[in-house]
């Protein structure tokens, strides 16, 4: 174990060579003790390859300046226990090339096209393909289920969030806030994964990173769910709980003695590069994901083993927060349905048919966590057959499908895809019934608190 005695080293706009090379010098001599000589240069090696891993992922003193600044024009903005959540944007990032316009309530919700006076029943929780990042108010498919059913639907969705944050930011909303009797979970792609990750920067490609250290700057470090030795989950708290914190992300020295003894890092580090620097936090990973045929004997093999161990474990950890998010809201008189959205990716695999096994098509929803959800009873609403249904219909390729949908997150035709495609089971799980589908002996015009006159 390495001395806390450790040279700091601040860094303000780019990280020299010269002094990152420094920086690994001194912790290779730094705690090592009297332990043998090889020993010592393997333990030295292990962090010099650590180090330079973290290394692209140091951040910029500017780019924290620039999201703690509440005049900046940027995307997000901190929060102590989530790592951020959203500020009204215009962003051209629509269909056609145009900019879409996201506001939010002083609750922190979408902002409210449909209804916003009313009490709403319903609240949505989830990460962008919730919030509806790409469209602009009015045009998420909550705001479309709203304008048919003739209610309004709260839309609490945080780009980049995963299920652990999106479950924290639903307990903040419904313990403390006005809440609603019937909650929808929307889980996509690998919000599974995120939840898991202490700082969901490092899953980001190297190469990715200085692009998104503008106005979109996000995935600070958050609340974060992880496993003990017994498969439990343990809740864990921020690296950076205060603004003051997230300079520490500017500093080479913070990143390491963070993420040495980090079992999560680890795998993202053996996924890359073929390595692990620490086998019994491998072996601590591997055990937690309950995968089988583990297989560390080569750098191939590794990154194999690596990438099935970070999603295994993430759907251990998903499972028991969906069993403590069912026990809040039967506790709370609540209803729970859980409802799941794919990347276009997944989408385009399943309407091509790709043979199951290819490695290019994730199975972010495995049938496990599927009869996990079922097995409790918990409505669950699976998009993916929509999708193949309705392109079976068409004379189109899997591309030219999917292009009608996806820039990326869903245009404003993909959102009304999707609420129309779960609209029949949503009926099927709301009571009473929404307005617009009320079979009672009311007058024809009737809607008090909506008509006037």
């Amino acid at each position: 174990m390495f001395s806390s005695a450790k040279p700091a080293l601040e860094v303000s706009g780019e990280l020299s060579r010269r002094d990152f090379l420094g920086y690994l010098s001194a912790m290779g001599s730094l705690g090592l003790g009297h332990t043998s000589a090889i020993a010592q240069k393997d333990h030295a090696a292990d962090i010099v390859d650590l180090m330079t891993f973290l290394h692209p992922y140091v951040i910029k003193k500017e780019t924290i300046d620039r999201f703690l600044d509440p005049k900046a024009q940027v995307w997000a903005k901190f929060d102590p226990e989530l790592g951020y959540l959203l500020r009204n944007s215009f962003v051209r990032d629509g269909v056609d090339g145009c900019s879409t316009l996201a506001r939010y309530e002083q609750m922190g919700q979408r902002k409210q096209a449909h209804f916003p006076d009313q009490p709403a029943r319903i609240h949505t929780y989830g990460d962008s393909f919730t919030q509806g990042h790409q469209v602009s108010d009015g045009e998420t498919w909550q705001e479309v289920l709203a304008a048919h059913f003739c209610e309004p639907i709260r839309n609490f969705g945080v780009g980049g969030f995963g299920v652990y944050q999106a479950y924290k930011r639903l307990l903040r909303q419904e313990t403390r806030g006005p809440g609603a009797d019937h909650i929808i979970l929307n889980i996509w792609g690998d919000d599974h994964l995120r939840s898991i990750y202490s700082w969901r920067w490092l899953s980001f490609p190297s190469s990715v990173v200085e692009s998104m250290s503008g106005i979109m700057f996000h995935a600070n470090p958050w609340v974060h769910a992880r496993l003990d030795e017994r498969g439990k989950l343990i809740e864990k708290p921020s690296l950076c709980p205060a603004e003051k914190d997230l300079y520490k992300l500017c500093e080479p020295g913070f990143l390491e003695s963070s993420f040495r003894e980090d079992e999560i890092v680890q795998m993202i580090f053996a996924e890359r590069t073929g390595k692990i620097f620490n086998r019994d936090l491998a072996d601590r990973a591997i055990t937690a994901s309950k995968i089988d045929n583990s297989d560390l004997s080569s750098p191939f093999a590794i990154k194999k083993t690596a990438n099935r161990v970070i999603h295994g474990y993430a759907i251990q950890v998903g499972n028991q927060i969906v069993e403590n998010l069912h026990n809040f809201c039967t506790a709370n008189g609540k209803k729970l349905l859980v409802l799941l959205s794919y990347p276009v990716g997944s989408v385009w695999h399943a309407c091509n048919r790709t043979k199951p096994g290819d490695p290019d098509n994730v199975d972010w929803h495995p049938n496990a966590f599927k009869e996990f959800v079922r097995n409790r009873n918990i409505p669950l609403i699976d998009s993916l057959p929509c999708h193949v249904a309705e392109f079976d219909t068409f004379k189109l390729s899997a591309k030219a499908y999917v292009d009608r949908y996806y820039i990326g997150h869903y245009n404003p035709k993909g959102n009304h895809f999707f609420a129309f495609a779960i609209k029949d089971d949503l009926l099927k799980w709301l009571d009473p019934k929404p307005p617009a589908y009320r079979t009672d002996k009311e007058p024809l015009i009737r809607f008090k608190g909506y008509l006037p006159g």
